[in-house]
């Protein structure tokens, strides 16, 4: 499962258990301590949103001993805690410190990716779209708008010589595809388009999908003996996983369809230090986790699996120079 905790909180470690305890106001007014307690083999990820929680020392050790990422989320930024020292094995690192110099294999790489994101996008908006046509909706023309954004899109990636060029396509296409994909997020929310520093409640929401992802992306990265400091699309700095966020691009259709979803079955609502409040918190984290759970590949992996499974397909793509094919969500 994935724990969320959010407001003012203690998180602390029991035995082999994690206690999450938060006050709330008794009958007659005095505060009383409310506890859940989650074993730590259920737990998948730990998230906490803004920066009232505290935790012990206990808790950090606990979870890392057992691989499991804890996520804090902020809107100015967000930490990923995770073990680095699960994979002993520097080989493969040094063979991708020596490939990052070869413009041939960056773009061919960030290439990938980019294709991943741009055809996962594209699916996610025809899934709207398909469902849209069975109600009735006259909405044909994005299917067909769909089509000219893929054959257009993957013309000018197998064009790019650069990776300036590569950013240039996927931030041209990636704005294309999230303002058809706009039609189908209610207009109550007035959703202008992808917008990080946007304060909008579907672009947080985004946000805080994305930090999630990103926290799994860099656990499977970690998980497979690779840097996830590296830059191949993103500029390398000191102290960004510029690999996490190249990886990340193919799995952020995911991002696009769970909060599409979760604006049209539910109200998403920010509380007023601009953070979802926890009703829409547990909206989009069910909606996620629900969403990673189906299978994806010919009913062979669960979706959370497949970035696990492409990390270490990357690894291997390292290691041999076998071609690597990019991960295209498709949206059920």
């Amino acid at each position: 499962m994935i724990l969320v905790v959010k407001g003012f909180a203690k998180i602390s470690r029991k035995g082999s258990t994690i206690v999450v305890s938060m006050p709330r106001k008794g009958s007659n007014g005095e505060v009383v301590w409310e506890t859940k307690s989650v074993p730590l083999l259920d737990l998948e990820l730990v998230v906490i949103v803004g920066s009232r929680v505290s935790l012990s020392s206990g808790v950090v050790t606990s979870l890392s001993e057992v691989g499991v990422p804890l996520l804090i989320h902020s809107r100015r930024a967000d930490s990923v805690l995770t073990n680095p020292f699960d994979v002993r094995i520097a080989e493969v690192r040094r063979m991708l410190y020596n490939l990052i110099n070869n413009p041939s294999w960056r773009i061919g790489i960030g290439r990938a990716f980019i294709e991943g994101k741009v055809l996962g996008m594209a699916n996610v908006v025809r899934y709207f779209t398909y469902k849209a046509t069975e109600k009735g909706e006259d909405v044909k023309w994005v299917l067909e708008e769909v089509s000219t954004v893929e054959t257009n899109s993957l013309l000018e990636l197998r064009n790019s010589r650069s990776i300036e060029e590569l950013r240039l396509c996927e931030a041209k296409w990636s704005k294309r595809l999230w303002e058809l994909l706009g039609l189908y997020i209610p207009k109550e929310y007035e959703f202008a388009g992808r917008n990080p520093k946007s304060k909008d409640p579907v672009n947080s929401a985004i946000n805080y999908v994305y930090a999630v992802l990103y926290s799994l992306c860099t656990h499977a990265l970690i998980a497979s003996g690779l840097d996830p400091y590296v830059g191949i699309i993103h500029t390398e700095r000191a102290g960004k996983t510029s690999l996490t966020y190249d990886f990340s691009e193919m799995f952020k259709p995911i991002a696009a369809h769970v909060v599409s979803v979760a604006s049209r079955t539910a109200k998403i609502s920010l509380d007023p230090k601009g953070y979802l409040n926890l009703d829409s918190l547990e909206v989009v984290t069910r909606t996620l986790y629900k969403t990673l759970k189906r299978k994806q590949e010919k009913g062979q992996r669960i979706l959370r699996e497949c970035i696990y499974a492409k990390a270490w397909e990357l690894r291997q793509s390292i290691e041999t120079a076998k071609k690597f094919e990019p991960f295209i969500y498709r949206a059920k």
